[in-house]
């Protein structure tokens, strides 16, 4: 009986030594790490970088599964320009086991700036595309590989993580997306791929029916072609389409129109957009151009009187004015605008000196 009595007390006495010394070097070494983890955390929020990454390298020594530290670790180096060791060091942790799914999302996010701050194209695409597939809600990740293909002229992939990022954002509006296909467009055309431009300008106009440069470079592909009537047939639908921006497209139609011999037709093109945009001067001053060439000099003048009274900032009225007075030998109404002109730029020089005042309208009746 005895015999079992100092067994008993043997053990009794190990177990306490085991408490006293697990509770003296383990749970308390727990606690101070516990603690310099804090304290690396306080310091990082209150600036203190240097001072953060001593404690953290401590609490790595003492705890190498301390992941966060390590993540960390890595982040200070990339802040203070060295991104090459902070990619080594986030890297190196995902040799680790038994890493949980967040884990991976937390180390790729590093990895992806760190090669970002390096300049390592192909690894932070890589890195990105990764991290998306377990996160793809991840909206710095779709900004940052969107950024990427952008750089890299990936217009298709840009559209693909446009359209994701939109989704993220809640946003409707597909004008964004307009652009992009546009650009794949234009990528086409520069090889010489006009049916394929035209296909992916198409798409862009479904995104957006206003996209007015779409319009233009389905015309240009098709009189790349020669094929001038489709051209002309397009740029109308601009007209139709947006017609305040019809404008833009004269210039085009003038010429084209004229080597089909269909010069005659600026006129209803002209009055179209006059018709839904009574002031816009590209389309007056060709309406203008084309009643001269017609013999109509009454009525161009008409017209570039019009255009000065609507734009009277505008010159090239002013100056088709005077080239036809001089024509004809009208020297005293020559003088007439001239000192119109000259009153309006005195009016200009008042406004600009007093952006609030106004000033009244001077007729250009000559």
């Amino acid at each position: 009986m005895t015999e079992y009595l100092l067994i008993f007390a043997a053990l009794f006495v190990l177990a306490f030594g085991f408490y006293l010394g697990y509770e003296r070097f383990l749970v308390k070494g727990r606690k101070a790490e516990s603690s310099l983890y804090v304290d690396a955390l306080r310091d990082l929020l209150d600036g203190k970088q240097e001072a953060a990454f001593s404690k953290l390298r401590q609490v790595v020594a003492a705890d190498s599964g301390n992941l966060d530290a390590y993540l960390r670790l890595g982040q200070i180096l990339r802040d203070n320009n060295q991104a090459a060791r902070a990619l080594q060091v986030h890297k190196d942790l995902t040799l680790r086991p038994g890493l949980t799914r967040s884990d991976r999302v937390a180390i790729l996010h590093q990895i992806a700036a760190d090669s970002l701050a390096a300049g390592d194209m192909k690894m932070s695409g890589e890195a990105l595309g990764e991290l998306i597939s377990l996160a793809p809600g991840d909206y710095w990740a779709q900004t940052r590989l969107m950024e990427l293909q952008k750089k890299n002229q990936k217009w298709d992939e840009v559209f693909e993580t446009a359209a994701q990022l939109l989704k993220l954002e809640g946003n409707k509006s597909k004008k964004t997306l307009a652009q992009y296909k546009f650009q794949a467009g234009e990528q086409m055309y520069r090889k010489r791929e006009y049916h394929k431009a035209r296909v992916l300008y198409k798409e862009a106009i479904s995104l957006d029916p206003a996209f007015v440069s779409a319009y233009l470079a389905i015309g240009d592909s098709y009189c790349e072609e020669d094929r001038h009537e489709d051209a002309v047939t397009f740029w109308n639908k601009l007209i139709a389409a947006v017609p305040e921006k019809g404008h833009r497209v004269i210039d085009r139609l003038k010429k084209t129109l004229f080597d089909l011999g269909r010069f005659g037709d600026i006129q209803n093109i002209c009055e179209s957009i006059l018709e839904h945009d009574p002031r816009n001067l590209k389309a007056r001053c060709a309406l203008a151009e084309f009643y001269e060439k017609k013999g109509d000099v009454d009525r161009a003048v008409e017209l570039w009187e019009q255009a000065m009274d609507d734009h009277s900032r505008d010159s090239q009225a002013a100056l088709d004015l005077i080239r036809v007075h001089l024509d004809k030998g009208n020297t005293d109404k020559i003088r007439r605008l001239l000192k119109v002109l000259e009153q309006r730029r005195n009016e200009q020089k008042d406004e600009d000196s007093k952006p609030s005042s106004t000033s009244p309208a001077v007729t250009t009746q000559v």
